[in-house]
C-alpha cells in the first residue's frame, strides 16, 4: 500500500461506504471504486466484500486499520513538518556543543531562535570535543558548536567570535583583589585545569612558561562546568574561556589573565550536508551573543 491506498482505506473504513468516502476524499465514485480495487489487487486480498450495496469490512481490513491510522497520522506530521519547513517556521536541529557552551551562549540564541520559529524542533547534546566530532561525523548531528579546533575529514569549521580567557578563583582568595594575574602571580597556586596534551592547556602552558613559571595542577578537569564546581569548592584557581565570567556561580570571581590567552568559538558542520535557513539563523544569533 502507498501513502494514497492508505488515505483511501482509511476513509471507507471511516465513512462506511464509497460515496461518503468520495466525499470525504473530493472524488468521483467510480473512480474512488476503480482506486480500492487497485489497491486491493497490489495486497492480494479483499478489503471489503460487497453485500447489497454496502461495503463490509474483512477480517483483514479490521486488522490492518490500526496500523493504517497510525502511518496516516505519522503521514500527516510529515506533511505538516514539510509545510513549516518551506514557509521557514519549522525545521529540525540537532545540536551538540562542549560543556562551556552549552551552559552559556547556546541557550541564550536557542531560546531567540524558538522565539521566532515556535514550530522548529530543537535538540541539545553536552558532549566532550572528541564524542562531539565522532557524532558530526556520523550524522547523528547536524552542528557542533567548541572551543577545541578538530581538523576531522569531512567536517567544514566557521569561527563565530574570540574570547579572551579570565582566571576564576573563589572570592576570598588571596589573588582575588587584583585587576589582572599574570603567570608570575599564579606561579605556585593550586590550580583546577585542563592538562598540557589538551590545546587549551598546551596554550596555558606555553603562557606559563613564557614567564618563567609553571602551573601547578592540583586537580585536572575535562569541562569548564566541573572546573567552575571545584574553584567553588575552594580547590583552586582555572583559567577558562571569557563565557565562564557571564555565569559565575556564588562566591567566585573573575579576573583578567594576561598574557592575553583566547579561545576561538567554532561552528562544525558535515561537508556533506547543504545550507539550511535555520542553522544560518543560529549562527547569527551566536555571533550577536558572543559580542
Amino acid at each position: 500500500m502507498n501513502a494514497r491506498d492508505i488515505e483511501i482505506f482509511r476513509a471507507v473504513m471511516q465513512s462506511g461506504s464509497l460515496s461518503a468516502a468520495a466525499q470525504v476524499l473530493h472524488v468521483s465514485q467510480p473512480a474512488l471504486s476503480k482506486a480500492l480495487r487497485h489497491c486491493e489487487d497490489r495486497l492480494g486480498f479483499q478489503l471489503f466484500q460487497r453485500r447489497s450495496g454496502r461495503l463490509v469490512p474483512t477480517a483483514e481490513a479490521q486488522t490492518l486499520l490500526p496500523e493504517a491510522e497510525r502511518l496516516f497520522q505519522e503521514l500527516q506530521g510529515f506533511k505538516s513538518f514539510a509545510r513549516d519547513l518551506g514557509s521557514h517556521r519549522g525545521g529540525l536541529l540537532r545540536l551538540g556543543a562542549t560543556s562551556s557552551l552549552a551552559v552559556s551562549v547556546l541557550p541564550q540564541a536557542i531560546a531567540a531562535l524558538k522565539r521566532e520559529r515556535q514550530e522548529a524542533r530543537l535538540t541539545l547534546h553536552l558532549l566532550p570535543a572528541r564524542e562531539l566530532g565522532e557524532a558530526l561525523q556520523a550524522r547523528r548531528l547536524d552542528v557542533g558548536l567548541a572551543m577545541t579546533p578538530m581538523p576531522l575529514p569531512g567536517l567544514r569549521t566557521t569561527a563565530l567570535g574570540s574570547l579572551p580567557c579570565v582566571v576564576v578563583l573563589p572570592a576570598a582568595h588571596r589573588l582575588a583583589r587584583h585587576a589582572t594575574l599574570t603567570p608570575a602571580e599564579l606561579r605556585d597556586e593550586p590550580e583546577v585545569g585542563f592538562a598540557g596534551w589538551q590545546d587549551f592547556g598546551h596554550s596555558l602552558d606555553l603562557a606559563f612558561a613564557q614567564q618563567g613559571a609553571q602551573r601547578n595542577l592540583a586537580v585536572e578537569v575535562g569541562t569548564t562546568v566541573s572546573a567552575l564546581a571545584l574553584v567553588q569548592e575552594g580547590l583552586g584557581f582555572a583559567i577558562l574561556d571569557g563565557l565562564a565570567a557571564r555565569h559565575l556561580p556564588a562566591g567566585v570571581v573573575a579576573r583578567r589573565f594576561l598574557p592575553e590567552v583566547r579561545r576561538d568559538v567554532l561552528m562544525l558542520q558535515s561537508e556533506a550536508l547543504g545550507a539550511s535557513a535555520l542553522v544560518d539563523r543560529l549562527k547569527d544569533l551566536l555571533v550577536e551573543k558572543l559580542k
